[in-house]
Formats: structure tokens, sequence, C-alpha cells
């Protein structure tokens, strides 16, 4: 028996040795990986540093509309797909002027004489996540498929992507070549052809629309599913894991074409209750969090622990209360744009945090021209343009609110209109009983009309039956800009092409001078253009009574470093740093640090009998 052992415990020692070396090695990263997948977020952030991994935590309150760059438009979405995947160019967000820089592209591309052709070499030694090279055919065949769901072959029944008007030339026709959209001049060179000139494409080629997938793991004629896992790119982090019950998880791409990132991944981790994710930045489970609660504010400039970025950008997203333009003539809309008190909006109703807006354009906006004004609050003057109408010329047009005459005011029954908004959203039901006291005050009735999200914003596109559009009178909604060119604010809210044109606003001036921006290639007369749409538009017909741009203001835990706040409110992680703590908190053995242990306990116990085995053995043990 113990020259069996003899020759058996320096086998078991060998293979100890060598299991310990190899679990040591791997299983701690599969424990990383796994455990912040599946564990509860009542860890704090200081247990999860304690693992040595360094995740970003970031509060949502639901996950993605879509996860398909050619059908995605919201900022979640937007957000989620620019961490996995890239474009030829995009807006370099640590540059408070957002200029745009080559990113897959190997430097600027290069215009022919028509502006039809644009050619762009393309940086070498990229590969997608699932290993296949990154070259001009896979750029051809992404622009292809672009082309296809806008349904350049005619082989479908209709568009099959919502972001179909940023790739229509202003008189709805394709802008990119039908035929050939790309032609491929050599393995690392590219042209990119269009139907016509277009003087902001290449701010178009910083959206998302236009990042790159791999066309070895994506569907070419089918939209990617957000339960799939068919986001496959060239950025710095990989699509990993989706629980949608907790959240989405992305991992570091080690043979990123850059230095890999610092942070481990990245989670967004999904909590329905808006307070809660308050509270869970607030209590340390989450890094950053997106629209903190505004009633938060103050708490969290208090706290020792947080962040709080503001009033040092202003954002370019523009809210307004949008007039049902076909009911409503632009006499009426001029009165409402009058009587409404954008003071109490600002300040009352969104405390302090936003600013009243001349436009759809925000001070910090290419285009913008300080000497066009927006409607303020004017009670005389909008019921001296009712009286202009030959109605309630019996009365007085001042301003008082309190009295005879304003009593005989709000005694009239001139117009019925509702009022819709979503009821889950607090600040559209309380602007809602602002909006019917105000309009009262000009003979206006309006009828409260709230919905759900869905319904709410099915109807502001056109979609939802019986009526679409037409079921939306007065309403409350926001824009905001795709890309950093003053079209992609005025397009799409202003021109009878759009789906995003709610108000239903027309006026063949506007279409004209729209047609001709895209092909204007000075800069000054663009200029000149641009001015005389928004002075049209915001002083002349009043299509929405033009309400205000939030301050941006962004909140997140201390220990993150590296973050650029930017007017186009867009997270970009790959900059982002969180510090590594390697000790062991005192209240929590990290689940490697337990595996550790063991090992070395297993160790130990074969070392004792094998210098103990004599003993033993003649116990007969």
């Amino acid at each position: 028996m113990a020259n069996r052992l003899n020759r058996i415990i320096p086998a078991i020692w060998g293979f100890i040795i060598l299991m310990s070396i190899i679990i040591a090695l791997f299983i701690p990263q599969f424990f990383k990986v796994s455990f912040n997948k599946l564990d509860d977020i009542q860890l704090n952030l200081n247990m999860h540093q304690d693992f040595n991994l360094n995740y970003f935590y970031i509060g949502i309150s639901g996950g993605p509309s879509d996860l398909d760059p050619v059908h995605s438009m919201d900022r979640i979405s937007n957000d989620m797909i620019s961490q996995v995947a890239e474009g030829l160019f995009m807006h370099d967000f640590s540059d408070p002027d957002l200029n745009f820089v080559p990113r897959l592209a190997a430097d600027y591309g290069i215009w022919d004489a028509t502006r039809t052709h644009y050619t762009v070499p393309l940086r070498q030694g990229v590969k997608f996540h699932d290993g296949t090279k990154f070259n001009a055919s896979s750029v051809k065949w992404n622009f292809e498929r672009i082309n296809w769901f806008l349904n350049a072959t005619g082989n479908l029944d209709t568009t099959l992507t919502k972001c179909h008007p940023l790739w229509r030339l202003s008189n709805g026709s394709l802008l990119l070549d039908a035929v050939n959209p790309v032609t491929i001049n050599n393995e690392y060179s590219v042209t990119i052809n269009l139907a016509a000139p277009y003087t902001i494409f290449e701010k178009l080629l910083c959206y998302v629309n236009a990042y790159m997938l791999s066309p070895k793991s994506t569907p070419k004629y089918e939209i990617i599913n957000t339960n799939s896992f068919g986001l496959v790119g060239t950025g710095p982090f990989v699509y990993y894991f989706y629980d949608p019950s907790y959240g989405f998880l992305f991992e570091r791409w080690s043979w990123y074409w850059r230095e890999p990132t610092y942070i481990t991944g990245i989670i967004f981790r999904i909590m329905d209750d808006n307070e809660a994710l308050n509270y869970a930045l607030l209590n340390g489970y989450i890094h950053f969090l997106y629209e903190p609660m505004s009633s938060m504010l103050s708490t969290f400039r208090n706290n020792s622990d947080i962040i709080v970025e503001e009033n040092e950008i202003s954002s370019l997203e523009y809210y307004y209360l949008g007039m049902n333009n076909e009911k409503i003539n632009r006499t009426w809309r001029q009165a409402i744009s009058f009587a409404l008190n954008y003071t109490y909006i600002t300040k009352e109703l969104q405390d302090g945090t936003v600013y009243r807006s001349n436009g759809p354009l925000a001070p910090d906006f290419p285009g913008y021209n300080a000497s066009i004004k927006a409607a303020t609050w004017d009670l005389a003057h909008a019921r001296s343009l009712v009286q202009g109408m030959g109605l309630a010329t019996g009365l007085v047009a001042d301003n008082l609110t309190t009295g005879t005459n304003a009593d005989a005011w709000k005694a009239l029954s001139l117009q019925t209109w509702n009022y819709s908004y979503n009821t889950d959203n607090q600040f559209r039901a309380d602007l809602g009983v602002l909006v019917k006291d105000n309009l009262d005050q000009i003979g206006i009735n309006v009828v409260d009309q709230g919905m759900s999200w869905a319904d709410f914003i099915y109807r502001a596109y056109g979609y939802m039956e019986p009526g679409g559009y037409d079921s939306l009178e007065l309403f409350w909604i926001g824009g905001s800009p795709d890309y950093l060119s003053p079209y992609n604010m005025i397009f799409p809210l202003f021109s009878n092409k759009s789906a995003s044109n709610s108000a239903q606003y027309y006026n063949a001036d506007v279409e004209q001078w729209l047609e001709e921006v895209l092909e204007e290639t000075d800069a000054a007369a663009r200029a000149i253009l641009y001015s005389k749409i928004l002075h049209q538009i915001v002083e002349v017909d009043m299509p929405h009574a033009f309400g205000y741009h939030p301050m941006l203001v962004s909140v997140y835990n201390k220990v993150v470093k590296g973050f650029y706040q930017n007017a186009l409110n867009q997270l970009y992680c790959y900059p982002i740093r969180i510090p590594k703590i390697p000790c062991c908190s005192e209240s929590y053995i990290p689940g490697y640090s337990i595996l550790y242990i063991f090992i070395i306990s297993l160790v130990m116990i074969t070392y004792l009998y094998d210098k103990n085995k004599e003993t033993l053995n003649s116990k007969g043990l």
C-alpha cells in the first residue's frame, strides 16, 4: 500500500498544481462575467470594484427600441449601437464644436466636380467582432443594405426603415444611387455615389444609420431584433448579453484597432421606476443616470459622491407646443403663441432647467440667427389677433387675467381643441392645465385627451387610426438632431415630406428653400437661405408655439473619469475610466478569492497527508 501511495501521490501533486494554474488563470475571468450578468444590482459599486473589475453601470428606465443602425432613431438605441459599431466618420465629442473626424475612414474624403461622387480612403487592419476583415467590400455591402430598406430595388411593398427621410432628397427621391451606391476602387478605397448633390452628406455619415456591420453576421434583408445578438461591429465593445428583466451587457473588445478600453465593459441596467433609478445612483448602485429627475438635482448637488455637470453646455434638443396646421389657421396659431405663459413653463414647471426657444435651433446650433425671435407672452396682442378675425369685438384687448373683461373672454367658446399627451409624463399633464387656463383667456376651450405613450407617439408619426395626425390638435413634443446640421432639425419638423412633421405644416416657399439649401455649396449663401426659412417659420407662420431647449444636466458617480458632456447629448463610453480597487471589502469576499482559498486548502491538505502518510498507514488510515 505504501509503495502504491508513493507512486500515486506525485501524480496527484502534479495534477493539482496543473489544475491550480489553469483555474487561477481562467476561472476568475468566468466569475467576472457571469457574476456581473446575473447577480442582483443591490451589490454596491465598491463590491464590484473588489472584483478588480471596472464595469460602467448605466441606469435606464427602458430598453432600446431598435438595435439595427438602419432603423434606429431614439437616444438609448443610438447610444447602445455607438458602443459596438462605428461609421466612416463621427463627431468628436471631446470638441465643444463637435467637428466630424475620420473613424473607419483613414482620412477625409474628396468630392468630384459634380459633388455626387465622394471618394474615401479606408482604415486598414480593422476587423469586425466576428473576425471578418473591414474593407471596401464591407462598406459597399452596408450601403446596399441601406438602399434595400429604402426599397431602392422596388421589390418591397413599402419602405422598411423609419429613418428613410434622412436618406432621401428633399423631393422624396433616393439620396444614394439606386443601382450602384458604392464603387470599389481597391480593397481600401471606395467612392460613394449620390443621385444629386447633398451638401450635408459628410455629417449624415456621422449618424448611426451609416455605421458599419459585419456582412458575415448581419442579415442583409432583415432588421436586427433587439432580442438577438446580430449587432456585430468594429467598435470598442462587443454586444454580449441581454436579459429583459435585468439589462444589457457589453464587453471590452480586446482586439480593437485602437487601444482597448480601460473599463471591462458596460452594463445598461433597466429599472422601470424612475424614482428608484435616481436613488440607485444616490446609493451607489449605478454610475450614470439618463435624464435625472429635476426634483432630485438639489439632493445630488449636496452629495459628495455625485458629480452634477450643468449650465456648461446647452442641449440642441427642442420642445414645443404642436398645433394641427390643418385645423388651426395661422391667425389662431399666432394668437395661441402670444397667449402662453412661457416663463411659468420654464421657471415653474421645469424648475429653471430649460431656457426659452426662439425657434427649432438652439443658440449653439450652426445656422442659428439671434435676430429671429419667437412670440412671447402678450395677452393684449393675442386678443387683438382674435378680434382681427371679427370675433369678440365688443371686449377689450388687454393683458388683464382677472376682472370683468377677463371673465367675459373666458365665457366665450370661440373654438374647442383637444390637448393630447401621454399620461405617464407629469410635466405634460401639468402643462395641459396651464394650456387650458391660458387659452381660456382668448376664448378657446381645451379638452383633455390623455393617452398611453404608445398611442401618443404613433399618432404623432401619423400611424395611429382613427385619424393619425388629425387626432392631435394641441400637443407637447420634442425633437433632437441626428447629426450637426440645421437642415436635420428643420426638414423633419417642417417639411410635408417628413413623418415627423406632426403639426402638418406646409409652406411652398419653405419647401423650395430647403431644396436649394442642399445644392448650395457656398456657406454664406446657405446661411441666408436658413435665415429666410427660420423667419418664415418662427415669426410669420408659427406652426408651433416655440417652447424651450433643455440645459444639459449630467449626473454621475465621482469615480467616473473621461466623460464628455456634449450638445448632441450622446453617450460615448470609449474614453470612460473607472479606477480599479483590488483590495477586498470588509463585508464581502469575491467569488474568485473563495476559489483561491479552496485551492490553497486542497494543496495544504495534500501536502500534510504526504508528509504524514507513514504515520497514517501505520494506523491503517
